[in-house]
C-alpha cells in the first residue's frame, strides 16, 4: 500500500496521540476516506495524510 492515513484521538487522555492507521493502494480513496473524517473544527486533531516514497513516509496534506 502506497498510502495512509494517520488518524488521532479527539478525545480523553490520549487526546492528541495515534489512534490508528489506515492504508490505501492509490491517493483517490486515501482522499475519500479522509473527507469523511475532516472535520474543519477539529484542525490539528484531524488525520494526516502520508504517501511511500522509496522507503520512507512523506506527509502531502
Amino acid at each position: 500500500m502506497k498510502y495512509k492515513l494517520r488518524i488521532y484521538f479527539k478525545t480523553g487522555s490520549n487526546k492528541g496521540n495515534l489512534r490508528k492507521e489506515e492504508f490505501f493502494p492509490t491517493k483517490e480513496l486515501m482522499q475519500e476516506r479522509y473527507e469523511e473524517l475532516f472535520n474543519s473544527k477539529d484542525y490539528a486533531l484531524n488525520p494526516t495524510t502520508w504517501e511511500l516514497i522509496g522507503d520512507e513516509w512523506l506527509r502531502i496534506f
